[in-house]
């Protein structure tokens, strides 16, 4: 009995069953699609080394061409990459203080409720108002055709003022200036002349 009991476990070892064989298998599949994993990040690492690299060998070669002769040089291709970096910054920059002015223009407005209470209110003061006027027998239309009236007749009333005082200046600047006799001229209208006396008593 002994040893068919050794030569069962024997066989039990020998011959694994199926679900170490599925345990095997799902380890062989997780270890590929591990490695494809690892192949594919190399490969997209590559491509992106190599792509960066075409890029800035362009990048070098467009700035050489648009250089000037004499300027061409070892060091010229990378001042002018770290000019555009330098300039690219700024921009960012710009954009950022861009971005930030319209995000405070925003949080400066009022939400949507704050702006929908402020036409309630609005709308519920105007009703009021119209309540109070219709409670006094009054017309609403009829005391703002009035107020117009009265602006305008007010509107021409100072213009009708302004050219009557225009129209004072210009005839007192056009008349004549009076003179008055002076101590050492008299008056010829109140002192006849000794012809004038003489004539009249011979014709006396």
């Amino acid at each position: 009995m002994d040893a068919l009991g050794d030569d069962e476990t024997l066989l039990f070892v020998n011959f694994p069953n199926r679900t170490f064989h599925k345990r095997q298998e799902a380890t062989r599949s997780l270890l590929l699609a591990w490695e494809r994993q690892q192949q594919e990040e190399r490969r997209q690492a590559e491509q992106r080394r190599a792509r960066e690299q075409r890029v800035q060998h362009q990048v070098a070669r467009c700035l050489a061409a648009y250089a000037p002769r004499g300027s061409r040089g070892p060091g010229t291709a990378q001042r002018k990459l770290e000019e555009l970096r330098r300039k690219e910054r700024q921009r960012f920059a710009e954009y950022q203080a861009e971005l930030q002015g319209i995000q405070h223009r925003v949080q400066a407005r009022p939400y949507l409720f704050q702006q929908a209470m402020q036409a309630n209110a609005r709308l519920t003061v105007t009703r009021r108002f119209s309540q109070v006027l219709s409670a006094l027998g009054l017309n609403e239309e009829q005391l703002l055709a009035e107020e117009d009236m009265r602006n305008t007749e007010g509107t021409s009333r100072k213009s009708r003022s302004h050219r009557s005082v225009g129209e004072r200046k210009e005839h007192s600047s056009q008349d004549p200036p009076r003179t008055e006799p002076t101590s050492g001229q008299p008056d010829r209208r109140s002192t006849p002349s000794p012809t004038w006396e003489a004539s009249r008593l011979d014709n006396n």
